[in-house]
């Protein structure tokens, strides 16, 4: 008979009772569940315990938490005994709305965000929006942000090449209903939006290079801060810069801007250790810097390659940009 092992964040000890609505039971192990949990050390932790437990293929492991958890444990299932069944409980907005969707998991080094991964599907997600009744709106925001990615991806997906998007009145219309913090509607959304793309393109040939809108940027802040950025704060930094570098028009990038609640300033860069880092990333080609080209993709051509130093130079101009106005 098979046997689950439970692997949840230390923050959510108290909600574990409701497990047992989805017929989830079995040993536990407890980690802290944070992105820096989602390295090596991190990993063989999980591994040795589960070699401890005498864990079978046949048997299946749970992963409870937000999505650095998902990440860790999905890599886990991935490769331990070359594939292990294992079930996604999410208990963040950003785990509902992005990491338990599409099979992407993996573990970070300090060069670059997770730069050793896999493509693996859970078999199965459970939902219970009652671990998101009781957090802070900033605990919200990283997962809002992937939303509202979602949302701006779908709406150029859906009128490229017509200039109406342009239009203040077309935009709103692909994000009414994107508030902050954000309804049940919104995020059944959200999950839907990224599926579809998920079903059209599991293992990133083409569409599914869209939803790294905001992402080159993103994991290289992450990687540079040494992951003491949010990963919200990160991608909201990553889109802003990318819709400049896009070339996305000046009215769209403001109506874009106004809908995210929190807003800082673009963090201080050492311009040649940032450009390094960007050119880690494993989408490059020839030395050029990778972005999802949201604007201007026509359903092909789903990436665009930018000299880094104009990268670069976008980066720290927001930078001084921000440094200088005051942000609401």
């Amino acid at each position: 008979m098979s046997r689950q092992v439970i692997i949840y964040a230390k923050s959510i000890k108290s909600h574990l009772s409701r497990l047992s609505r989805w017929g989830l039971k079995g040993t536990l192990f407890e980690i802290e569940g944070v992105e820096g949990d989602k390295s090596i050390e991190g990993y063989l932790k999980i591994v040795d315990f589960l070699i401890e437990q005498d864990f079978k293929k046949s048997d299946l492991l749970v992963a409870v938490g937000g999505g650095s958890l998902l990440d860790l444990v999905g890599f886990v299932a991935a490769t331990y005994m070359r594939g292990v069944d294992v079930a996604f409980v999410p208990t963040t907005l950003l785990a509902m709305v992005d990491a338990s969707i599409g099979g992407k998991n993996g573990i970070n080094r300090p060069w670059g965000k997770n730069s050793i991964g896999t493509t693996y599907l859970p078999k199965k997600t459970f939902l219970d929006r009652v671990f998101l009744s009781s957090v802070p709106l900033e605990q919200l925001y990283p997962g809002y942000v992937e939303m509202l990615k979602i949302a701006v991806v779908e709406a150029f997906s859906t009128l490229n090449g017509h200039t109406k998007i342009v239009e203040d009145k077309e935009l709103s219309t692909f994000l009414e209903g994107w508030e902050f913090p954000p309804s049940d509607k919104c995020i059944e959304k959200a999950r839907a939006l990224k599926q579809t793309i998920i079903d059209q393109d599991l293992n990133e040939q083409g569409r599914r290079y869209l939803l790294n809108f905001g992402h080159t940027v993103g994991h290289a802040l992450e990687a540079y801060l040494n992951y003491r950025i949010s990963h919200g704060e990160a991608v909201q930094h990553g889109m802003v810069v990318e819709m400049e570098l896009l070339g996305f028009p000046k009215k769209v990038q403001k109506k874009i801007i106004s809908f995210f609640p929190f807003k800082s300033p673009f963090p201080k860069i050492e311009p040649e250790l940032f450009k390094n880092i960007l050119l880690r990333d494993k989408k490059n080609r020839d030395g050029r810097v990778a972005f999802s080209n949201v604007l201007n993709h026509n359903n092909k051509n789903f990436l665009t390659f930018m000299d880094p130093q104009t990268v670069v130079e976008a980066c720290m101009k927001r930078n001084t940009y921000d440094c200088l106005h005051t942000r609401a």
